[in-house]
């Protein structure tokens, strides 16, 4: 049984770690106390683990949060605080970092346990966050109960949560504009191929579309008027070595701010590899497109994706990608991959 309160808390600290070059020779599973709190009668604190949390942390730094005390080590009465954990870099100007170095846990109890973010050391020492030996971290906490009664507010007695399901504004608006295009304004046209679109939704999703829009009256522009029988439609067309498949990738994105759903797998034969080599080449194309473009959560996600399917058949073909086009973290992954010996000749087999 829970104690609900009508307004959940809501706590948020911006920690200094100082002196990280210093720490590096700390033993996995050392912290230091970074900060401490106090929320709904707990004290509660902040670590710094300079070689990660627990014994599979290899190769990351970790900052945790937690109940400090008896209260987390307590017996069967302890009562559960439940909340939100979210961890964010945050740069010296106080912007928030990118999705890569953002990590949170819905809805823990934090009376028995502690949670936190692993960040790898190699992506931290290059992120441009590491500067003057020390970095920012956000941490909030966001109370679903009373983290404890504590604070003497009441809450309401319940047996079992209400599930409320996650938000679908996107979903509706996807079933309603992409597909569904008749009200669209624009044509596209890329190797033959002509989509519809809205010129609201490129702009707003696109800055380089947006611009390109902005050109649509002038001579030299990429939209041109089209002809009487498509009223006041206008027609964008795709010059560049982007095939049609890529740009339905792209507008499928632009509508639903997701990745188009894999293809079915066909039967284990040998077209499996031409499935896994085309997939592969897919994402690129598609992180291509989006650079083209100015989307960089695409680009992210199509880096994550070619990150999650390395294999010995595509590990090569990706590497020169990341290499050409200033991919970081996917550039890490690969030779992560590759510094495997076993794998390496299976390569070289292949």
């Amino acid at each position: 049984m829970y104690s609900i309160t009508a307004a959940p808390a809501t706590v948020s600290h911006l920690v200094r770690i100082d002196g990280y070059s210093r720490t590096k020779n700390l033993r996995r599973g050392r912290f230091i106390e970074a900060m401490n709190f106090t929320v709904g009668g707990h004290r509660w604190f902040i670590r710094f683990y300079p070689n990660g949390h627990g014994p599979r942390d290899v190769g990351v730094v970790s900052v945790y949060v937690g109940i400090a005390g008896a209260y987390r080590r307590g017996g069967g009465d302890a009562k559960p605080v439940i909340a939100d954990a979210r961890f964010s870099l945050v740069d010296r100007d106080g912007r928030p970092a990118p999705p890569s170095f953002v990590q949170g846990m819905p809805a823990v109890d934090f009376s028995g346990n502690d949670f936190g973010m692993n960040i790898k050391r190699a992506e931290l020492e290059t992120s441009g966050f590491l500067k003057d030996d020390g970095f920012l971290v956000r941490c909030e906490l966001g109370f679903v109960n009373s983290a404890g009664d504590g604070d003497g507010r009441r809450g309401v007695q319940i047996k079992e949560g209400i599930k409320v399901p996650p938000p679908n504004l996107h979903r509706h608006l996807a079933d309603l504009l992409w597909k569904n295009q008749s009200s669209g304004d624009v044509f596209i046209e890329v190797q033959g191929k002509t989509f519809t679109a809205h010129r609201w939704m490129l702009a707003a999703r696109s800055p380089v579309m947006a611009a390109e829009l902005s050109l649509s009256d002038s001579d030299d522009a990429a939209y041109t008027d089209a002809d009487a029988t498509k009223n006041t439609m206008m027609t964008l067309r795709v010059d560049d070595d982007m095939d049609a498949e890529t740009f339905r990738a792209l507008l499928h994105f632009i509508y639903t701010d997701a990745l188009p759903p894999p293809p079915q797998p066909r039967a284990r034969d040998t077209k499996e590899k031409e499935d896994e080599a085309a997939a592969a080449e897919a994402a690129r194309r598609l992180h291509a497109a989006a650079a083209r473009y100015g989307m960089e959560r695409l680009q992210l996600m199509c880096e994550d994706a070619l990150c999650r399917s390395l294999s010995v058949l595509t590990v090569a073909s990706t590497l020169v990608f990341a290499e050409k086009h200033g991919c970081r973290v996917l550039k890490a992954a690969c030779l992560d991959f590759l510094s495997c010996k076993r794998k390496l000749r299976q390569i070289c087999i292949f």
